[in-house]
């Protein structure tokens, strides 16, 4: 998030009880804001077609954006990774001239991933009509480009132009149903990727402001990022690990074949975006207290370190890193853990209240569960992060992806009253693993720093640099 952590702090200290609520506000806007415009989309997009289209047209919509909207954050996970590390060592270093043809570089492998992929999903297993094919591929293509381009905003600190593009595009989609009233999914699906044109326009738009040069291609930037296919695989086994316990559910007792040969389960699918949906408030302290009083005390070490320092001085800052550690756990838990409990509680109010099938009390609740690990998984990794371990964040997502598919397959044949179990079980083993590891690891951070992990020391060339040190 590019520093906004410590502006959040500013408001909270400096504003008393209102300040503390407008930082609120605004972190989660920022870390989540464009996830709740979307999913407030979604559902009033499926209320819509589910009233005014026929079922079988209604299926294929809700099929080729479930698809889709999925297909392309796995796609998009490495190739964002890696390419908002490059592009974030190159603003570090001054080099912005290097930012757009990053960016570039990024959406044409993206375009290509996605075009191979929706050749695959709409064409050959989904045999849909050309029209939808080319329409569904388009969309899983726009939404692979605004995957990869929204980063480049945070790190220059313009959120705002991301909450516009994201607004602007869903009044297009709203204003053509409006006009239009289409029933057939043809128009419904152009209609969806005019919106998104438009997101992905004033979110290049925006880029361009900040980074008007040409693109400039250069074929060592790679080369220049160490340990960039450690950072690839990171971000990938993280977007399976959120995924496949869905995509093993469609193949579930209780799921439907909804178009072609994709499947679908309605109940679990909804449900688990809904739980999903619990982790904004996390997300947001994550924000707040990450970007602040972590980086603070880590800073504080590095300072230690780069200095004159003395050993016992260096010590103690290492333990006052642990100690931070420790205590932004300790508050994430309790936070999420409560939220958590409302949501058992209230769930079946929560489910009539929007209209959802009763059989997704289960997969809400467990998913809600879940999330607590889930959030201490991401904040785990954040600090491996800092320490620039890559190799331990893959073995952190790499247990959630296992464990899950294999608490999915354990409950498969168990219908409804098993949804979540494999999400939860995921999240559990990652984030207990991840615990461990930075236990581990900040208890041996002076030698990291010093030997182990120092690129003068053990060299940084290769593109899986120090991938376990």
């Amino acid at each position: 998030m590019a520093g906004i952590g410590f502006r959040l702090d500013r408001i909270a200290r400096e504003e008393g009880l209102g300040g503390i609520a407008n930082a609120a506000f605004h972190g989660a806007v920022v870390s989540s804001g464009p996830w709740l415009m979307t999913a407030l989309a979604v559902f009033l997009l499926q209320g819509w077609t589910r009233s005014a289209m026929a079922p079988a047209d209604h299926a294929i919509i809700q099929t080729s954006l479930v698809y889709a909207f999925g297909v392309s954050t796995v796609i998009t996970a490495p190739l964002a990774m890696i390419a908002t590390r490059m592009a974030s060592d190159r603003f570090y270093l001054g080099e912005r001239d290097a930012i757009p043809a990053i960016l570039l570089a990024a959406l044409v492998w993206a375009t290509l991933a996605s075009q191979i992929a929706g050749g695959l999903l709409f064409g050959l297993a989904g045999r849909l009509r050309p029209d939808l094919f080319l329409l569904a591929t388009a969309i899983l293509t726009l939404f692979s480009q605004i995957w990869i381009a929204s980063p480049f905003l945070h790190a220059t600190w313009r959120h705002r132009p991301i909450f516009l593009a994201y607004f602007c595009g869903i009044a297009m989609v709203t204003l053509c149903l409006v006009l239009f009233r289409p029933t057939a999914p043809a128009a419904v699906l152009a209609s969806i990727a005019a919106g998104l044109t438009v997101t992905l326009a004033l979110l290049i738009a925006a880029i361009r402001d900040d980074f008007p040069n040409s693109p400039d291609w250069r074929t060592d930037w790679i080369g220049r990022t160490p340990g960039v296919l450690a950072l690839g695989a990171a971000g990938l086994a993280n977007a399976l690990a959120i995924w496949i316990d869905k995509w093993l559910l469609w193949w579930a007792p209780g799921s439907v074949q909804a178009v072609g040969a994709l499947r679908v389960n309605p109940v679990n699918d909804q449900a688990s975006f809904l739980g999903l949906l619990t982790m904004i408030p996390g997300l947001t302290l994550i924000l707040v207290t990450t970007e602040t009083r972590f980086d603070r005390a880590f800073a504080a070490l590095m300072g230690h370190c780069m200095g004159t320092a003395n050993r016992r001085r260096i010590e103690k800052a290492r333990r006052k890193v642990g100690r931070t550690i420790r205590l932004d756990l300790r508050l994430l838990m309790v936070e999420q853990a409560i939220l958590a409990g409302f949501c058992w509680v209230l769930a079946p109010e929560i489910i009539r209240l929007l209209d959802m099938n009763a059989r997704g009390i289960f997969g809400f609740r467990l998913t809600a569960v879940g999330v607590v690990f889930h959030l201490v998984a991401i904040q785990m990794s954040i600090i491996l992060s800092y320490y620039d371990l890559a190799g331990r964040i893959v073995a952190v997502w790499g247990s959630f992806l296992l464990a899950s598919a294999a608490g999915t397959l354990l409950f498969r044949d168990s219908g409804f009253a098993g949804f979540g179990f494999g999400y939860l079980a995921g999240a559990v083993t990652a984030a207990s693993l991840a615990v461990a590891l930075v236990a581990e690891a900040t208890g041996r951070l002076t030698y990291l720093l010093f030997v182990g992990n120092n690129p003068a020391v053990v060299g940084n060339s290769g593109l899986w640099a120090r991938f376990w040190p």
